[in-house]
């Protein structure tokens, strides 16, 4: 569903994936490429919600925002089934896995958000980095992420263009 609040209507790429059981609402914006899986709620209503390209948004994953802050996700980010962020900056090739990322916290590009995690407040992952516990701990990465991170995003991309031709051929 796409809803329009208080004048805000959702922009969504031409190119980006929402399946019809998702919900963006408001002041929400989605770039190329990207997909929104079902039961996602993207809630643009106390603030922006930005979402970069190739960045997907997987089944049931929550994005808010607070009165003070919008939340940003950058490009090629992969955020997971059941993820919750709010009022946070995700930069470009993250991964947020089922876990929360709230007000004010940020990721550095090539960041990882472990499953089970939250990271409140002003906490930073940087690089290379990941997020795990809670509260979190930052721990450094042994292998490189952001290319595997990228790497997947692609495979939302095709899985999403798939469902697209589906859904043509089914009309």
């Amino acid at each position: 569903m796409i809803i329009p609040f208080e004048g805000k209507v959702p922009r969504i790429a031409p190119s980006a994936f929402v399946h019809e059981r998702a919900t963006v609402i408001g002041d929400v914006e989605i770039g190329p490429e990207s997909s929104i899986w079902p039961g996602a709620v993207l809630r643009g209503d106390f603030g922006f919600i930005r979402v970069g390209a190739r960045t997907s948004i997987q089944d049931n994953a929550v994005i808010h925002t607070s009165p003070q802050r919008g939340t940003v996700i950058g490009d090629d980010c992969l955020i997971a089934h059941l993820a919750f962020i709010e009022a946070a900056e995700i930069g470009d090739a993250c991964m947020i896995a089922v876990a929360a990322v709230l007000h004010t916290a940020r990721m550095q590009p090539g960041s990882v958000v472990a499953a089970g995690a939250v990271l409140v407040g002003d906490q930073e992952v940087p690089t290379a980095h990941r997020a795990q516990g809670v509260p979190a701990k930052i721990v450094p990465v042994a292998n490189p992420t952001r290319e595997s991170i990228e790497n997947s995003a692609m495979r939302y991309v095709e899985m999403a263009r798939r469902h697209i031709a589906d859904a043509a051929r089914e009309q």
